[in-house]
């Protein structure tokens, strides 16, 4: 009896040793991929790259990708949103470090330091046409709204919580986030290199002016900003693990297997 019990106690071991063995197999073979997919969507555009190259670029198989992303579409998107968890979560640590983290001068200089060091983010922000390529056309609009959203939903809780002024107008206020946004990400491409200031002094004045401009008097309540932060970053990339998962359920069609 205890000969069966104990060749069954080791049986169950090998199979979770087994199984814990291709868990870390399969990871380590989708960050390779992933990091080829990004090296080459920034080298070569969405459009000029294939699965061909990134399976190349990755050393797998080309069924190998096909086994993970039914699609170059649904790769890209993952690589995406595994970016935007990314520099989220690098985000809220810059924010936790800081004292004034939750002030909205701060929250949006940790915001725009995250993500410029992420070039890939940069050119979705910049609605870069090269990296983009088709991908751009076909879902800018529903991921411009769906930014939108985001947006105005952290502001109206910004405001609620004390550390943006009440008296504005939240779909006002999010355009105008937006606007200063973008045009930190394009006055490169319409003035001359030589002109432009180090980014961290543009940065830093930027995020001075919005404090001024838009926080209340006393310049707003940081330690409830960040709370508010918190929840609404672990949401998110709660969410954003969720639709990474997506990218990776169904069939590719027959003309995305490029």
């Amino acid at each position: 009896m205890w000969q069966a019990q104990m060749m069954y106690d080791v049986t169950e071991r090998m199979l979770f040793v087994s199984r814990v063995t291709m868990s870390r197999t399969r990871t380590r073979t989708e960050e390779r991929v992933l990091q080829a997919a990004k090296r080459l969507f920034l080298r070569f555009g969405f459009d000029k790259t294939t699965m061909d190259d990134v399976a190349r670029e990755a050393g797998v198989a080309k069924g190998t990708l096909y086994r993970y992303w039914p699609s170059k579409e649904a790769l890209f998107e993952s690589l995406l949103f595994r970016e935007l968890r990314a520099v989220n979560e690098d985000f809220l640590t810059r924010i936790e470090s800081d004292p004034a983290g939750g002030t909205i001068g701060r929250i949006l200089y940790h915001g725009f330091a995250a993500t410029y060091e992420r070039p890939f983010l940069r050119a979705l922000m910049t609605t870069d046409s090269r990296v983009l390529g088709t991908y751009l056309r076909q879902r800018s609009p529903e991921l411009s709204r769906w930014q939108f959203r985001l947006d105005r939903q952290l502001v109206e809780e910004l405001q609620e919580a004390g550390v943006l002024r009440r008296d504005l107008d939240p779909h006002l206020l999010t355009y105008l986030f937006t606007v200063i946004s973008l045009g930190l990400s394009t006055a490169a491409e319409v003035v001359a290199p030589e002109l432009a200031p180090p980014t961290a002094s543009l940065t830093t004045a930027l995020a001075d002016m919005a404090q001024r401009a838009f926080a209340p008097e006393g310049g707003g309540d940081s330690e409830r900003g960040k709370e508010v932060l918190r929840r609404f970053i672990t949401a998110l990339n709660q969410s954003l693990a969720n639709l990474e998962r997506e990218t990776r359920i169904g069939s590719a069609s027959e003309g995305d297997k490029t």
